[in-house]
């Protein structure tokens, strides 16, 4: 089965460095195009996945109250402070 077709426009520098990379390391530009594309998705699933599992809580009923979120977030930003006020 063949593999669907994408075509994109990149600056001349990206290719110029790309093209390098290729040379150096013997492989082709598609190589590292493909390496960067799974490696850049991998990196940005993370927000996908954890916007799921928060709808998936909020549907749930799992909340959490603003009053508590912002106690916490008080609370660690006035560790921090006491933190750097010692040093």
């Amino acid at each position: 089965m063949a593999s669907p077709v994408l075509s994109f426009r990149l600056d001349e520098e990206i290719i110029s460095q790309l093209d390098k990379l290729a040379e150096a390391t013997d492989r082709d530009r598609l190589y590292h195009v493909k390496r960067a594309m799974t490696r850049y998705l991998e990196a940005e699933s993370w927000q996908l996945q954890a916007m799921e599992v928060g709808i998936e809580a909020a549907d749930a009923g799992k909340l959490t109250d603003l009053a508590a979120v912002k106690a916490k977030w008080m609370s660690r930003a006035k560790t921090r402070n006491n933190r750097s006020s010692a040093e």
